[in-house]
């Protein structure tokens, strides 16, 4: 089996309109891809913004040892958007690992 890998610095953003509470989910379920990763992740950026008035976008940039990994996703709320951008940056990971 391979080695755990983890994020040791992750960084969150908030927009206007977003709830104070989402810092620490989008900070969770980014955490947990690092898993995925072929490499420890030196660093992790996500920012949440609204777009309109039903429309929560999450960003994440991350540094896989020099490596940039960045995904986007939208939904109408910030768990949702945070759970599709989990999903995004967990393939990335795992492909880059291939």
């Amino acid at each position: 089996m391979s080695n755990v890998h983890e994020i040791l610095n992750i960084r969150t953003d908030l927009g206007t309109g977003v709830p104070a509470d989402a810092t620490e989910y989008a900070r969770a379920k980014v955490a947990a891809v690092a898993k995925y990763a072929p490499a420890d992740v030196q660093f992790a950026h996500v920012r949440l913004r609204t777009d309109g008035p039903r429309s929560i976008v999450a960003h994440a940039s991350l540094d896989v040892n020099g490596k940039p990994v960045n995904a986007e996703a939208a939904a109408t709320t910030y768990q949702e958007a945070v759970d599709l951008l989990h999903d995004r940056l967990q393939h990335q990971l795992a492909d880059m690992g291939r």
